[in-house]
């Protein structure tokens, strides 16, 4: 299914969403983005179903087409109105409906990865709000398994960057064991906002990925799903994305880049700075490359 030849044998690097530049340069259409991120040297690029999925079957055909043209590997990133954790039956079934729709149109995209948001604590415990979590991801995954079109397809929960939000590391990897098919997606912004500024140097980024292999393995902590930017946070986590261009609130790649070397890992890395994603992904590109003496 990958569309890039160098899936799994190097980190790819892109943009999640469009830059500003993009419209800048006076594109209208995503069905222009493989063109223009390959031109750049670039190798994936993520489409947010951010408040619905509203692309139809034939658009997503068509990108997809252009995607394998140019050899670039897509992934999607389902609603943000999915909460498993829901107690109201009507909403957990419709997060569930959220995947099967995002997966549809990501297999017209010729993709392979669904990212998601797994759900919110509300006003249960949070032991509970997990326990419903996990217990509706696992029916979901079920469906999914039920459909043949989807077996090449991976479903790819996010850490999160707000302490209401489920999706710490340890979340995640806890809902990655529930299937073959589920790898974890790190964004280290989020885990860096939800935890003050907790990621410095290379020893902290290597904890989460140690973490990681213990608990889902090496497979899939070397081609594990990865949201990096730099994001401003509080007393409760995440406030807003920002640019590479900030020095205060971080977290830096280089420090990540060196535990990417170390353990020989071949994430998709997907830039999510507010305008500059592309610019962002290629300075990443170029710090892993720095990196591992290319």
């Amino acid at each position: 299914m990958n569309r890039n030849r160098f899936s799994g044998i190097r980190p790819l690097f892109g943009p999640s969403g469009h830059s500003e530049s993009y419209a800048a340069e006076g594109h209208t259409s995503t069905s222009d983005m493989p063109a223009w991120i390959a031109a750049r040297g670039l190798d994936i690029f993520e489409y947010s179903f951010g408040r619905g999925v509203h692309v139809s079957s034939a658009t997503a055909t068509a990108i997809g087409e252009k995607c394998a043209e140019f050899g670039i590997e897509m992934s999607v990133h389902a609603p943000y109105f999915i909460n498993f954790a829901s107690p109201e039956p009507e909403k957990a079934q419709n997060s569930v409906n959220y995947i099967l729709s995002s997966l549809k149109i990501l297999k017209c995209f010729g993709g392979e990865r669904c990212v998601f948001h797994a759900g919110a604590q509300g006003k249960d415990e949070r032991a509970a709000a997990f326990a419903r979590t996990k217990e509706m991801f696992a029916r979901t995954l079920e469906l999914v398994a039920e459909e043949p079109a989807y077996s090449d397809l991976i479903l790819c929960p996010e850490t999160m960057g707000k302490q209401a939000q489920l999706g710490t590391v340890e979340e995640v990897a806890e809902l990655c064991t529930l299937g073959d098919n589920v790898y974890p997606c790190v964004d280290f912004g989020h885990i860096n906002a939800l935890y003050g500024g907790s990621l410095k140097a290379a020893s902290d980024f290597e904890l989460i990925v140690k973490k990681l292999m213990d608990t889902v393995g090496e497979k899939k902590t070397k081609g594990m799903q990865v949201h990096f930017s730099k994001i401003q946070y509080g007393a409760k986590g995440e406030i807003r994305h920002l640019t590479f261009a900030d020095d205060v609130y971080g977290p830096e790649f280089e420090p990540f880049a060196e535990v990417i070397v170390k353990y020989g890992l071949t994430p998709h890395v997907l830039s999510e700075s507010a305008g500059t994603q592309a610019e962002d992904a290629a300075a990443m590109r170029d710090i892993w490359l720095t990196a591992s003496g290319k």
